[in-house]
């Protein structure tokens, strides 16, 4: 049964993900649970959880419980994240589509409310293996309606948090580990 997002146009490009997307966003889901403290329970905030792969992903893992928070009302757990209680805040090519003001003022709200939390961040490169992906997988809606660039992103991070690690994901993204400074 197709969900109501699928019937209309998809105005926030989440991703549905195919055979070969599935690999490509596997890998970084992949990447981002190595980045979470295995020793201990967390909770973690998948903001802009799209269709809630991450927490599909780790639904068996008894240590990390996910919350997922999306713009679209269908696909989110709660009405209000900043009501939630979170170790870690991950979001996956999300940030492209927001404000450069929108974004820092999230950013102050994250540092005087969670200012021990770790952001897991993945940005698209937005190059041309990007394009060239979007292109042979017929989504020619995957690199729209951009607000910042990969390196307007992380410079915005980079000014409120410090990079504790970061992985390359086949040339197409980035996935930080950030602490608030």
């Amino acid at each position: 049964m197709e969900s109501k997002i699928s019937k209309k146009k998809n105005q926030f490009n989440i991703t549905r993900h195919g055979v070969i997307s599935g690999l490509y966003f596997n890998t970084i889901f992949n990447n981002i649970i190595e980045l979470i403290e295995k020793d201990k329970k967390v909770k973690i905030l998948d903001f802009g959880c799209g269709y809630g792969y991450l927490k599909k992903k780790l639904k068996r893992n008894k240590k990390m419980k996910v919350i997922n928070f999306d713009i679209v009302k269908e696909l989110t757990e709660v009405d209000d994240w900043k009501k939630v209680n979170f170790d870690y805040f991950i979001s996956t090519q999300v940030f492209v589509y927001f404000k450069k003001k929108k974004l820092v003022k999230l950013l102050m709200y994250l540092k005087k409310n969670y200012p021990r939390v770790k952001v897991i961040l993945t940005i698209t490169k937005q190059g041309w293996l990007n394009k060239l992906g979007a292109f042979i997988l017929n989504e020619p809606e995957a690199h729209t309606n951009f607000n910042l660039s990969a390196n307007e992103e992380i410079f915005i991070f980079s000014k409120y948090m410090k990079v504790i690690q970061k992985k390359n994901i086949l040339f197409l993204s980035n996935v930080y580990l950030l602490e608030f400074i």
